[in-house]
């Protein structure tokens, strides 16, 4: 299974992640990412379900975040707030 997914509505790109983003996903999330986002997006992350997010899937995560127009959290959890307590990252993203 995917941990992610991306589907984009007009200048929106939907991310939604699952399970684990560590450097294993990492390189296939920053290629989709890098292929389908656009400067006039703006990023929407659906965490709800993330079970762990490692420094490799955080720094593609906040490199994405510098791509947007604008970036959105619409659901967060445990391991998004572990992840960036833990490497001392303030959390670029709001939610809306």
């Amino acid at each position: 299974m995917n941990p992610f997914a991306l589907s984009l509505i007009g200048s929106c790109l939907h991310l939604t992640l699952s399970g684990e983003i560590t450097i294993q996903q990492s390189r296939a999330l920053a290629v989709e990412l890098k292929n389908t986002l656009r400067p006039e997006h703006t990023l929407e992350i659906d965490a709800a379900q993330l079970t762990r997010l490692d420094a490799a899937g955080l720094q593609v995560l906040l490199s994405s975040a510098q791509v947007a127009a604008d970036t959105r959290l619409l659901a967060s959890s445990p391991a998004w707030t572990s992840a960036f307590a833990r490497y001392a990252s303030p959390d670029p993203f709001r939610a809306p």
